[in-house]
């Protein structure tokens, strides 16, 4: 715990000195009055005094932009032009040229990747191991899908239609739902029969509903994705439709509630083993962090990770092998979606929502076995 205190108060003020760097270098030190770092300060605050604000999370986004490739080499050289066309500073032309060249090879973006992506399965197997050799006979040490109570589908609302990652075109405006959420749902599906194979019931709590149009509008969109769901074998009584998106700290308040209304929730008290479970079905890249942030609030997870961009098996193929070297849009947009859930986690553990560590996290997350 006070491990977790100061590593969260050295990066806010890592944080509070880059703020301040980057301050310096744009508006002279004359006119940085102390009024401004007054307002960095109680914006510190706020974010702790009350820690569901959306602002704070907004300002936040704004704060990490150099933090991401782009971000980085844009700012970088805008530093460089400080003194002129004509005294370009070489150096921080050349870090940006080599953070935008790296950050653009495919090679080097699923490696990062695919790290992230498996940490939650690697902990689970670690924990597994160990368990094996020390635990005392007669513990389960299998996955308990038969205890699984609710499926909660994190997704981007329906209203965004395009992934993220790529330009809309005339096709695309016409789709109803966007192919990334479809095949999560889709996915989710698959699980839910699983689950009822092993004894389990669960609800499926979907993220993604519309956070645009009037009532009529909204309830006409969720039917889509309640029809989706049915067309793939989840009865329509057992589908829940929230609009927290992406948003997983507010998703764990909405299903906390949601199972205290049923009287699902799990006793705080209760031995781990005996708890109730939450299926998670969400992007792998996004899975440790969402995973923890239920875990933090006494949620117990069994993962379901999708949407898996990482290494594969190699193929022989040498020219693909080649391929991987050549720099890509696709390969930064990976890159920096690595580095902005990296960040989006950071800022998660500085606002309290994920549980302590000492050399490693306090909490391992069970996964659903292939």
């Amino acid at each position: 715990m006070v491990l977790a205190l100061l590593t969260r108060l050295l990066i806010w003020a890592a944080v509070g000195l880059i703020i301040w760097y980057v301050l310096l270098k744009f508006i002279p030190r004359n006119f940085l009055t102390w009024f401004g770092g007054a307002i960095i300060l109680a914006l510190i605050v706020l974010s702790f005094i009350d820690p569901n604000d959306q602002t704070i999370g907004a300002i936040w986004k704004v704060i990490s932009l150099p933090l991401t490739p782009l971000g980085a080499s844009v700012l970088l050289l805008a530093f460089s032009l400080t003194n002129g066309i004509k005294k370009v500073n070489g150096r921080q032309v050349a870090i940006a040229l080599l953070i935008l060249v790296l950050s653009s090879i495919p090679l080097f973006a699923r490696v990062l990747v695919a790290q992230a992506e498996n940490a939650v399965a690697e902990a689970y197997e670690v924990q597994q191991g160990i368990c094996e050799d020390v635990c005392p006979t007669g513990i389960p040490t299998d996955v308990p899908l038969s205890r699984v109570v609710t499926m909660v589908v994190l997704g981007d609302n329906m209203d965004v239609v395009i992934p993220p990652e790529e330009f809309p075109s005339q096709v695309d405006s016409d789709l109803t739902l966007n192919p990334v959420l479809t095949g999560r749902l889709t996915s989710a599906a698959d699980l839910y029969q699983r689950l009822r194979r092993n004894g389990s019931t669960p609800i499926v709590f979907v993220t993604a509903g519309p956070i645009d149009g009037n009532a009529d509008e909204r309830a006409q969109k969720e039917q889509t994705l309640r029809q989706w769901l049915t067309r793939n074998g989840v009865p329509a009584d057992a589908i829940v439709i929230r609009n927290t998106g992406m948003d997983v700290q507010r998703t764990v308040r909405e299903v906390r509630r949601y199972l205290e209304n049923q009287n699902l929730a799990p006793s705080r008290s209760a031995p781990q083993r005996e708890s109730s479970r939450i299926a998670l079905v969400a992007p792998a890249l996004s899975m440790r962090r969402a995973a923890l942030t239920f875990e933090n609030d006494d949620l117990q997870v069994i993962a379901w990770p999708t949407n898996l961009y990482g290494s594969s098996a190699p193929t022989g193929d040498t020219l693909a092998r080649l391929s991987d070297l050549v720099p890509s849009v696709e390969a930064l947009r990976l890159t920096t979606r690595y580095w902005e859930e990296l960040l989006t986690s950071v800022y998660y553990f500085l606002r309290g929502w994920l549980p302590g560590f000492d050399v490693r996290w306090n909490q391992v997350v069970e996964v659903v076995p292939q």
